[in-house]
């Protein structure tokens, strides 16, 4: 080579290597922010799920409250119906009480179906089941309508008032068990 294309080839060389630096600058910019902005989507997107099982978890707990004190309520009503049978003093009050008490009861069992995880479905269900088979003997029996099946009485009812506190105690174990509370410091009542 000859002394004069040596330094313009050197000359080429460094124009070339200067544009190249450029452009390999540029390059790797645009891939460090292409990451950046992945890393802060998959971020929003984890924050997102994040919140959207929050909120999930939140209206599983509402509609545990909600069905455990109507459960309750539906029981408490039951109980009082039974004894007002007893003993002769069934009002319009009472019943109208009653029925009120089912229509609530009935309101979040069917929100709770839409909701809540299989295991306490199933609890809720025993639960609903046993309420509406008392419920159903104590107004044949209030409006001396004859029993559907043998041994429904009075005794039976009161008898099936006494033993769905079980059911109801093992609903809400497993209701606070599928939302994280423990079994311990809390005595059913």
């Amino acid at each position: 080579m000859s002394s004069t294309v040596v330094p313009l080839v050197i000359a080429f060389l460094g124009i070339v290597g200067t544009l190249l630096s450029g452009l390999m600058t540029q390059r790797l910019a645009e891939k460090a922010k292409s990451r950046e902005l992945d890393h802060s989507e998959r971020q929003r997107a984890e924050e997102r799920q994040y919140e959207a099982e929050r909120a999930m978890e939140e209206a599983v707990r509402a509609c545990y409250i909600m069905l455990n004190t109507a459960s309750l309520d539906y029981h408490s009503e039951l109980n009082n119906f039974s004894y007002a049978l007893e003993t002769g003093r069934v009002t319009d009050d009472l019943r109208s009480r009653l029925d009120d008490a089912r229509r609530e009861h009935r309101a979040r069992y069917s929100e709770a179906q839409m909701r809540v995880p299989d295991d306490a479905l199933t609890a809720a269900d025993d639960v609903h089941r046993r309420l509406s088979r008392i419920y159903g003997v104590l107004k044949r029996l209030d409006g001396s309508i004859p029993p559907r099946h043998e041994g429904e009485s009075l005794e039976h009812a009161h008898t099936q008032i006494v033993e769905l506190w079980e059911q109801l105690s093992e609903m809400r174990r497993i209701m606070r068990r599928s939302i994280g509370v423990p079994a311990h410091g809390l005595r059913d009542q």
